[in-house]
Order: structure tokens, then C-alpha cells, then sequence
């Protein structure tokens, strides 16, 4: 194991600080440093309970995000045509490439590191994503001239990355701190100020600049909510090329494991389509839209996992019972939250038309790649990031994408988008075996006898409420039995055969829950701000 003791407090997180507006002295080099509260340090209890909040705020954010989603697609879908949405999809992943690529992972290092960032890296890396942003925005505008307003729409949405750059140093400075509560107000508000501008614009005839000019204006609010209340105010970009060297190596290494995944999202798309045709990728991707509800579990827990490993690690703690409580506590998760899905999954045809019958298949699968792969998917990566071992969850990436492409062609000429699905099992399982051989190298955590018993009986679960919806009405009473005796069956079996996980389970959610309600400390500074 890591382990680092400290001469003053080894029960102590040396080195996490706000920026003030008061003048003190860089402890990295002696420059001169605009603003660090000295010496404010967590207890590892507080960390553990500042990740649980966290979590369940980032949890909640994500569910209200998601329903106001479908909310306004619904009305968004009333009133454009599918050409404007197809635009709009094209702007928005050239938003997101352009954001990932001018971030850069320099955030991610800072967030990592032990020794808090000094008010001159901060200016560094804003001078740097604004600069990025700037540049890709001007060739986003200068390249829509020839594709009339189709170009100008998408670099329309492609000139809010600006915009977003300018909040960085609050969020860095906020996921060090693991307070999530303004993050996630943030998140709730620019959502809102999206969907209220764009079906509005829209319903009042702007048409698709409604929902262009609305990626601004998401943009807008976000950043200004991290400015006005956010603990590091407004951050002047400078450039500082000495101060951003440091942060590069890491930075690329991160980086690369979310490139990685992006194609890989986007190339399983074009080998559907090339494959099986378009009709083939629209199932696939329905069913992946209804999976997002288990990945909003694995994104907030992927995302609390990196800085609270990150803070432990710089506290000099063995990472191995953290790790190990972690990952059965995400495997219960995903088991209650895949056998739902699983056990309902026969009656969505009846919903969403015989047209689309494969997609209760293609959930089976998917959701049993969930429950074998991601707990050690989302731990081992948490662990890894923090102890700068980026290398390996970019090779246990790029292994599995390489896997999940030749499942996928192989299979999706006999079975179609079932086949993708069985596809993504396999990728899971080399995905986790390769993060858990190396997290077990260097930790000796024992995550696969952790994962065991939850993983067996959810997957039996699973098929017990797939089973009964099946047997009795593969309709909504038959979807509504089979989730309740999957979960009754669920619960039963981790009572009965690995209650620590269960007990975690509830601990971790009621802790976390309880104190997203409440707010200790700094955290209620933050939100009373927010």
C-alpha cells in the first residue's frame, strides 16, 4: 500500500485551501500569491462523509436533470423537425470535444495533487482553456461562412466554450474540498435556464437558434453561479507555461482515458450503422438512452471517487479498506438498480410499440455487463487517477474498446443490437479484470471477493424478475411483478448472504443523504452562498 505518514497529524488532509482575497506567500516557489486560506485541513470521517453528500447531491442533480429532459424534449420534439435536432446533436459534440480537448486534464491534476494549487496555477490554466476556447471558436466561425446557417448555428453553440473555461478554478478548487453542493446547484440551474430558454425561443418562433443561443445561455448562468459564489471569484487568465509544465504529463494521461471513451461511444455508432443499418443503431440507442438512469449512479460515483481518493492518499492512509467497502457497496447499487430495470424491462414494449422489441433483450445484456463490470470499473479508475496510474485505466480503455468492436461485428449480423449488447459484456469484464489486477498489486485490496456474492445474486435476481415479467404478462402489471420480486428477491439474498454489503449500502446512502440535507462546516458557507 501508499502509505506517507505525517509528523504532525496523520488523521489530517494537509494542504486544502480556498482562495481569499488577501495576499500571502506561494509555499511552492515563494511568488507572490493572490489569496490561500492557510491550513484548513478534513478528517478522514469527513472526507468519507463529504464523498457519501456528494454523491447523493450528484445523484439527485442528475435524476432532476434528467426528467426535465424529457420533459422539454417532449415539447421541443412538437415543434422542430428532425433535421434541427440532427444540427443541434452536431453542435453539441463539437461542444464537447472542443471543452475536452481545451481542459486538457490540468484541472484533474491539481485535483490529484497533494499540495494545494497556488492562485498563479489557477491564472495559468484559465489563461490556457480560455486561450483554447477562443482559438476554437474562431475556426468553429470562421468554417460555417460556407455552410450558410447550419454553420453559424453550430458555431453559435460552439462559442459558449468560453464561457465554460472561465469557471474552472471553482470547480478545482471545490472537488479538492469534495464540496459538490454548488457544483450541483450550478448543474440544476444553467439545466433550467436551457430548457426555459430554448422551448420558450423556440415556441415563439426562433426555431433552431432557440436551442443554439440556449447552449449559451446555460453556459452563462453555470459560470456565473461559480463566480459570484464559488470560493475562488474571478480568476485572470495569464500565461505561464512554467506553471502548466508540471500538470502536462498527468494531464495527457487523463485525458487520453476520456478521448478513448468518446470514440469508442461514437465509433460503436458508425459500426452499427455500417453493419446492421440505421434501424439497428435507433434501437441500440433508445435502449442506451434508458440506461442513462443506471449511469447516473456511475458517473457521480466515478466523479466523488477520484478527489476523495486523492485526499486520502495525501492523508498517508492505507487506500485497501476504502477500496474494498467501496466497491461492495457499488455493487449492491448496481444490483438494485439493474434488477429494476431488468425485472421491468419486458413491459417497455408495450410502451414504446412492437417496433422496438429487441430493446428488452438488449437491456438484459447491458445491464448484465453493468452488474459484472462497473463496480470495479468506477473504484479501480478512482483509485488509480489519485495514486497517478492513468496509464493503466487508458490501456484497460482501450483493450476493452477493442474487444466490445469485434464482439459487435461479429454478432450484429445474427442477432442485431442483442449482439452489441453481449458485446459489452465481454468488454467489461477484460475492462475490470485489467483495473483489478493492477489496483490489487498496489493496494492489495481483495475487490473480487468483495464483489462476489453481490454480483451472483443480483444476476439471479435479475432473472428472476425478467422471469416472472415474462411468465405473467409481459405488460405493465408484468413489469411492475417482475421489479418487485427482482428487488425482494435482491434484498433477501444480501440479507441472507453478505449483509455487510447491504448494511454499507444503507450507511453510505443515509449518511450521505443526511448530510446533503444539513451541511457541516465550510460546506454550509458554500451553500448559503449558492
Amino acid at each position: 500500500p501508499i502509505t506517507h505518514p505525517r509528523e504532525d497529524n496523520p488523521r489530517s488532509i494537509r494542504g486544502l485551501v480556498f482562495v481569499s482575497p488577501h495576499m500571502t506567500t506561494d509555499p511552492a516557489g515563494g511568488a507572490e500569491l493572490d489569496g490561500v486560506d492557510p491550513g484548513e485541513r478534513l478528517a478522514l470521517d469527513d472526507v468519507r462523509g463529504r464523498a457519501a453528500s456528494g454523491a447523493a447531491l450528484l445523484g439527485a442533480r442528475g435524476a432532476l436533470i434528467y426528467a426535465l429532459g424529457i420533459v422539454a424534449n417532449l415539447a421541443l420534439a412538437r415543434l422542430l423537425v428532425p433535421r434541427d435536432f440532427g444540427l443541434v446533436a452536431l453542435g453539441t459534440v463539437l461542444v464537447v470535444l472542443g471543452t475536452y480537448l481545451a481542459i486538457g486534464g490540468l484541472g484533474a491534476a491539481l485535483i490529484r495533487r497533494e499540495s494545494a494549487p497556488t492562485r498563479i496555477e489557477l491564472e495559468a490554466i484559465t489563461g490556457a482553456q480560455l486561450g483554447l476556447t477562443i482559438l476554437v471558436t474562431g475556426l468553429a466561425l470562421g468554417g460555417a461562412a460556407p455552410f450558410g446557417r447550419d454553420g453559424f448555428v453550430v458555431a453559435t453553440m460552439v462559442g459558449s466554450l468560453p464561457i465554460i473555461s472561465v469557471r474552472t478554478p471553482a470547480v478545482i478548487l471545490l472537488e479538492r474540498k469534495l464540496q459538490y453542493r454548488l457544483i450541483a446547484a450550478a448543474d440544476v440551474a444553467e439545466a433550467v435556464a436551457y430548457y426555459v430558454w430554448a422551448v420558450g425561443t423556440v415556441a415563439i418562433g426562433f426555431g433552431v437558434w432557440g436551442l443554439a443561443t440556449a447552449v449559451v445561455v446555460r453556459a452563462a448562468v453555470g459560470s456565473a453561479a461559480m463566480l459570484i459564489a464559488g470560493p475562488a471569484g474571478f480568476v485572470r487568465p495569464r500565461w505561464s507555461l512554467p506553471h502548466l509544465r508540471p500538470l502536462l504529463a498527468f494531464g495527457a494521461k487523463f485525458q487520453a482515458t476520456g478521448a478513448l471513451q468518446i470514440l469508442r461511444e461514437q465509433g460503436l455508432n458508425v459500426v452499427i450503422a455500417a453493419i446492421a443499418g440505421i434501424s439497428t443503431l435507433g434501437v441500440w440507442n433508445l435502449a442506451y438512452r434508458v440506461l442513462q438512469i443506471p449511469n447516473l449512479l456511475f458517473l457521480t460515483a466515478g466523479r466523488v471517487a477520484f478527489p476523495a481518493m486523492s485526499r486520502l492518499l495525501g492523508a498517508g492512509q492505507d487506500p485497501r479498506p476504502v477500496i474494498e467497502r467501496g466497491v461492495a457497496a457499488l455493487s449492491a447499487m448496481t444490483g438494485i438498480v439493474v434488477v429494476a430495470l431488468i425485472g421491468f424491462a419486458p413491459a417497455l414494449t408495450s410502451l414504446i410499440g412492437h417496433r422496438w422489441h429487441q430493446v428488452p433483450a438488449v437491456l438484459v445484456w447491458s445491464g448484465m455487463a453493468l452488474v459484472l463490470a462497473a463496480p470495479i470499473g468506477v473504484a479501480g479508475p478512482g483509485y488509480l487517477f489519485a495514486a497517478d496510474r492513468a496509464g493503466t485505466v487508458a490501456a484497460a480503455t482501450l483493450a476493452s474498446t477493442a474487444v466490445w468492436f469485434a464482439a459487435a461485428a461479429a454478432l450484429l449480423p445474427p442477432l442485431g443490437a442483442t449482439g452489441v449488447a453481449i458485446g459489452w459484456v465481454a468488454a467489461g469484464i477484460v475492462n475490470s479484470g485489467m483495473l483489478w489486477r493492477r489496483t490489487t498489486m498496489l493496494t492489495g485490496a481483495a475487490m473480487l471477493a468483495r464483489v462476489a456474492r453481490p454480483t451472483v445474486i443480483s444476476l439471479a435476481a435479475a432473472g428472476a424478475g425478467w422471469g416472472v415479467a415474462r411468465a405473467v404478462d409481459p405488460r405493465l402489471l408484468g413489469g411492475a411483478l417482475g421489479l418487485a420480486v427482482g428487488e425482494a428477491a435482491l434484498i433477501a439474498g444480501l440479507a441472507a448472504f453478505d449483509r455487510s454489503a447491504l448494511r454499507d449500502t444503507w450507511a453510505l446512502t443515509r449518511q450521505g443523504m443526511r448530510r446533503s440535507r444539513t451541511g457541516r462546516g465550510a460546506a454550509a458557507t458554500v451553500t448559503h452562498h449558492a
